[in-house]
């Protein structure tokens, strides 16, 4: 069972409980955000998570945590505001007639460092708590990555690394996606440059800050799409949340984030043909099906 998006403070979880005994669910998702544990830069406040891991023993319940950080729902409403305004120090992307838009770039340090050292100190701090009680058993990095209204980036560096060789790895899991063997992003994927090096780009962020978090602690980590609807593949890009793990990118996830064990569709479909065909990409040999 998962708790809703502001329920992630000590007052509500009296109300999760009961839910889920009444689901005969074993497993609460529950999210826990960057502006909660590190509200001042490099003070953390890990006592809800100490409430949640706490209550939940009590219950009998196993977690998932979903890491609320640089991407919520594709905004950063969920960074703390030494984060969401300084947009100096952690650049929002460009929209392609040059406005900025509403969502973080992931082409800056400064960011992702931030993110990650918030993400690692709530490894750490879990396992120092959990460690040998195993109550939180997976994690999801970031929360439906992408942006809305653009494909990408379209700032001066942004550019200036789309010009730059596409790694060898990624031609070669694309097949016949590439239409060279090397060359720019534009030179080999043509029209699909600007999603594919979004999702590239998006895929090595999250990865880095996954593979930080295994460093210390390694439990499995996910993440989920905000979904690109399966029954209109000629949705343009930005029309759905461009750069995250849709099911068109999922070979680009694959290469570029080894350490997310999951890429999950997040699924609110109710009608059957939509459903079943997200459901089929994203089951594949190398991606269990999780329904997030």
């Amino acid at each position: 069972g998962q708790a809703n998006n502001s329920s992630n403070y000590p007052a509500a979880l009296a109300d999760v409980w009961p839910a889920i005994k009444d689901l005969n669910a074993n497993t609460l998702v529950m999210p826990v955000a960057w502006e909660q544990v590190e509200p001042v830069e490099g003070q953390f406040d890990f006592s809800f998570v100490d409430a949640l891991i706490t209550q939940a023993r009590q219950n009998k319940v196993r977690l998932v945590v979903l890491w609320f950080g640089t991407w919520k729902n594709t905004g950063p409403s969920y960074t703390p505001d030494w984060v969401k305004t300084d947009n100096k120090r952690f650049p929002r992307l460009l929209n392609k007639d040059g406005s900025t838009s509403y969502a973080l770039s992931p082409l800056y340090d400064s960011t992702r460092e931030a993110d990650k050292k918030a993400y690692v100190a709530l490894l750490t701090h879990i396992k120092a708590i959990d460690g040998d009680r195993h109550t939180v058993i997976m994690m999801q990095v970031e929360n439906e990555t992408g942006v809305y209204g653009a494909a990408r980036d379209y700032s001066k560096k942004a550019d200036a690394l789309m010009r730059q060789p596409v790694p060898a790895a990624l031609i070669k899991a694309m097949g016949r996606r590439a239409r060279k063997a090397s060359g720019d992003w534009r030179e080999v994927f043509g029209a699909d440059a600007d999603e594919y090096f979004h999702a590239w780009s998006i895929a090595r962020y999250c990865d880095d800050i996954a593979a930080a978090g295994k460093a210390v602690y390694p439990l499995p980590a996910y993440m989920n799409d905000a979904l690109k609807d399966p029954l209109n593949p000629a949705q343009a890009a930005g029309s759905y949340a461009s750069g995250g793990p849709s099911y068109n990118v999922l070979d680009i996830y694959k290469v570029a984030a080894p350490h997310i064990d999951i890429l999950a569709p997040d699924l609110y479909t109710p009608e059957s043909k939509s459903y079943e065909a997200t459901l089929d990409p994203y089951a594949r040999p190398d991606n269990a099906l999780f329904i997030a």
